[in-house]
């Protein structure tokens, strides 16, 4: 059975180009240079270029987070699956993949809650 209600089109639409930097392998905990005896830090994965359509909360839905959320926090609605701790970049500015709802099996798409990162943060 295919999905319920079908929003590709508008997906498509509205969406605008992003970046996604998936969160470094747990097992990769960098390691000391046998030649030079420095720190070398795990290297980072390639961003990937997708589109997606980032949109800010509501002043309702920022009401009733109870502080959880601010004006600067975002949703995506994407077909793509973002693991948790994910980076989205998107107009420059950078958000942490916080929460996924799961629209997949009825409507195509994955609506994710992004965290503003603080432009102090690396």
């Amino acid at each position: 059975m295919g999905n319920m209600f079908d929003f590709s089109d508008l997906i498509e639409e509205y969406s605008l180009p992003i970046q996604i930097i998936l969160p470094a392998d747990p097992t990769d905990k960098g390691h000391y240079d046998e030649d030079t005896g420095e720190w070398v830090q795990p290297n980072p994965s390639e961003p990937i270029d997708t589109n997606g359509v980032v949109i800010p909360f509501s002043s309702n839905e920022l009401y009733q987070s109870g502080g959880r959320l601010s004006s600067s926090d975002r949703q995506l609605i994407t077909t793509m699956d973002i693991p948790i701790k994910s980076i989205v970049v998107s107009d420059g500015h950078k958000y942490s993949v916080e929460q996924e709802l799961p629209y997949s099996a009825y409507a195509g798409f994955n609506l994710y809650e992004l965290k503003w990162v603080s432009a102090f943060e690396q």
